[in-house]
């Protein structure tokens, strides 16, 4: 049977190795002894540096404490040049520069710098310490950079979840003012109904109205996994959505398919749903009595679908009906169409409005 080691996270990766350090800085500093002001100045050093490590999350007071332990950590080797006084400005420089902003890092690894620099010459220490100059410029480069990817990465992912937000708040829109203008006319109709003392037809189109509400919720629970890409085949799609628009105004709705040379993305077939959806429902709430022809066309390797009313023919929309979607209705369909590199136009078109989306076929 085997098994799997533990897979240690980024901070215990980063603990370990502070603790590591720190240790050989404190053998080096004790074993031997170089004296009660030299250990003095090296324990100031690592307790300072230690709590600048706890409140230097970009607050001025962390900068000052390291400040500090970086001090003492160079007057430890103005004292003591022969221990690893060294380890400490290498810590000091790493935290500033993960945790501080760019100015404070900056002077405080020019600091460090000086006092390599400053200790090296006056003490007459071996000149290949100096290398501790580049060490120090590559260890704070380094750091910065993964701060930089790592602020680009949390400013990605908000990115990402506000995009997911805005595209569930449309699904969100679609449904329900595809589900509720659709309710709202069978609703009006059947009280027109019920005035003119047809009461059985009234019957028929609250039923038909409670069905819309019931396959308005179905279509809510449908819609977590068209988010997750799980689309149906967009000739289905639209050839319910026609039936549901014959059903609802009694207006003829004539659907035209043709195959395309690939069958369209997730994505793009998601859009192209939402928008004949969102097309039908404005024709019915702004063209009442219209007639609609849909029209999923594949000219080489792209897709073409044209959603063409007649223009209004009956009487006025419902009140209200018209503000249902929350106005958002053709800009939602313009943002869907921009984030698959699709394209839409909608106007007039002769004597009645068409709704166009084009978009090239995945390859």
């Amino acid at each position: 049977m085997s098994h799997r080691l533990p897979v240690l996270t980024n901070t215990q990766v980063r603990v370990a190795v502070l603790v590591a350090v720190l240790a050989w800085f404190l053998h080096g500093l004790l074993f031997p002894s170089p004296g009660t002001a030299a250990v003095a100045c090296g324990l100031a050093g690592l307790a300072l540096i230690l709590l600048g490590a706890t409140i230097a999350d970009g607050t001025p007071a962390g900068g000052w404490v390291l400040g500090a332990g970086l001090a003492a950590a160079c007057a430890t080797g103005l004292l003591a040049p022969a221990t690893p006084w060294v380890v400490l400005v290498f810590v000091v420089c790493g935290l500033a520069a993960g945790r501080l902003g760019g100015a404070v890092s900056a002077l405080l690894l020019g600091t460090g710098l000086a006092a390599v620099l400053a200790v090296t010459l006056l003490r007459g220490r071996d000149t290949s310490e100096l290398w501790n100059l580049v060490g120090l410029c590559g260890m704070y480069a380094f750091v910065r950079a993964a701060r930089s990817r790592k602020a680009a990465a949390e400013t990605e992912r908000q990115r990402a979840l506000l995009a997911e937000r805005a595209h569930v708040a449309r699904e969100v829109h679609d449904i329900l003012a595809h589900s509720l203008s659709a309710q709202l006319i069978h609703l009006e109709s059947a009280r027109l109904t019920l005035a003119a003392g047809r009461y059985e037809d009234a019957a028929a189109l609250v039923d038909r109205a409670r069905a819309l509400a019931k396959g308005g919720l179905e279509e809510t629970r449908r819609a977590v996994a068209a988010l997750r890409g799980d689309v149906p085949p967009p000739g289905e799609a639209l050839a319910a959505f026609a039936e549901e628009y014959r059903l609802a105004t009694g207006s003829a709705c004539a659907l035209t398919v043709t195959a395309g040379p690939r069958p369209l993305s997730a994505e793009a077939a998601l859009v192209v749903i939402r928008t004949a959806q969102e097309a039908l429902t404005n024709a019915g709430k702004h063209a009442p009595g219209a007639d609609v022809d849909i029209t999923l066309a594949h000219p080489g390797d792209r897709y073409e679908l044209c959603v063409t009313d007649s223009g209004g023919t009956g009487p006025a929309p419902v009140p209200g009906l018209g503000s249902s979607g929350g106005g958002f209705g053709l800009v939602g369909m313009a943002e869907r169409a921009e984030l698959i590199g699709a394209t839409l136009d909608a106007g007039p078109y002769g004597t009645g409005f068409r709704v166009r989306l084009e978009g090239p076929l995945a390859p």
